[in-house]
């Protein structure tokens, strides 16, 4: 199998054609970081992950340097298949910095997979299950830009949509009613607040809302408000999913301690991987609580994330179309028709770099 020779790491800001606005801001570019992992057997791994400083505390800057001045030192010269040992010494090398391990964890997986012929989700102890059903995110905004966006969506074969929240009540009721209105009773609709909301506003929303049949709400309160969150789940009939409150195994146990999620929303950022993804959605399955993977990410993070779909039968709902939003991909092998997530055949990532392109879009 070889060693872990080389760890390259290249920040990059991708734009987006389709820009995205939430209650906490809006994202006009994508800024990743993606890392080469060069074996000495001559197989390479590619994997990446994008900034979230309001979710993991991570800048660009300060990934490449957990990279370049921490983790890459820690793995290499390991087994690229050594995944448990590769994890225990990055978490000894530096605490935190969850987006910069995912970005390795990910090259790691396509890196081992490759090697031994494997997809990447063989190697999580899943194979090859078809198309993935996608929702995708509806930007905040006036009623008429949401609907119109909504719509598009529709056409373009997406059946659940997830309404961006939080920021202006009467606007955003009207909005939920005229989109229920226009794309009919047979597409789901899940709402995403972001933290926007009290517990009070959310109570309060919900129930003006809950006719027009809300697949479920996604972080409606404040990241450490537990309590809040279980006490939502006692106002209202719509379910809860966590997003920004769970990152790993720990946070998902107090969640399930304190009753306040009927769901919760994977993001590898926030795992530091697929590795850890894995252990959270088997500790959630075992608790009842359904999964959700949600991805931002060019055609590689892409199909980590629906490689890890195939590997957890608890991960019931995907969001998994950044591809869509960019203006310029940076691989092929991965694509999203018809509102479903598709990955090609192959071993690792399953997908091709376009190396030209990270060249030339890199600074």
């Amino acid at each position: 199998m070889g060693t872990i020779a080389r760890i390259t790491a290249t920040p990059m800001h991708l734009t987006l054609a389709d820009p995205l606005a939430t209650s906490k801001r809006t994202y006009g570019t994508l800024d990743v970081i993606i890392i080469r992992i060069d074996s000495t057997c001559g197989a390479t791994g590619w994997g990446e992950a994008r900034e979230g400083a309001h979710i993991t505390g991570e800048t660009l800057a300060g990934m490449c340097e957990a990279v370049n001045s921490h983790l890459a030192s820690a793995v290499i010269g390991l087994e690229p298949g050594d995944l448990s040992q590769a994890h225990h010494l990055m978490n000894a090398a530096i605490i935190g910095n969850t987006a910069a391990k995912s970005a390795i964890d990910m090259a790691l997986h396509d890196l081992a997979g490759k090697i031994t012929g494997l997809p990447v989700s063989g190697l999580l102890g899943g194979g090859p299950r078809g198309a993935i059903a996608s929702s995708k995110a509806v930007s905040i905004g006036p009623a008429e830009a949401m609907v119109a966006q909504a719509r598009a969506f529709v056409a373009a074969g997406f059946r659940t949509l997830k309404l961006k929240t939080g920021l202006d009540e009467a606007a955003e009721r009207a909005a939920i009613g005229t989109i229920r209105e226009a794309v009919g009773p047979d597409i789901n609709l899940k709402l995403d607040a972001n933290q926007g909301w009290s517990l009070h506003q959310a109570t309060r929303f919900l129930a003006a809302v809950e006719q027009h049949d809300i697949q479920m709400v996604e972080q409606p309160l404040a990241v450490w408000d537990f309590n809040g969150h279980a006490e939502l789940r006692r106002r209202t009939p719509i379910p809860v999913m966590l997003d920004e409150s769970v990152h790993g195994a720990r946070d998902a146990l107090r969640a399930i301690e304190a009753g306040a999620a009927d769901m919760v929303n994977i993001k590898l950022i926030k795992t530091g991987g697929l590795m850890p993804a894995r252990d959270l959605a088997a500790l959630c399955d075992a608790a009842g609580i359904a999964c959700q993977i949600g991805t931002l990410d060019t055609s590689i993070g892409s199909a980590a994330a629906a490689h890890l779909v195939h590997a957890c039968p608890a991960i019931r709902f995907a969001e998994i179309n950044g591809p869509t939003r960019l203006a310029q991909d940076l691989a092929t092998g991965f694509e999203v028709s018809d509102g479903h997530a598709i990955l090609a055949e192959g071993p690792g990532l399953g997908v091709h770099i376009d190396q030209a392109a990270i060249e030339e879009m890199s600074p």
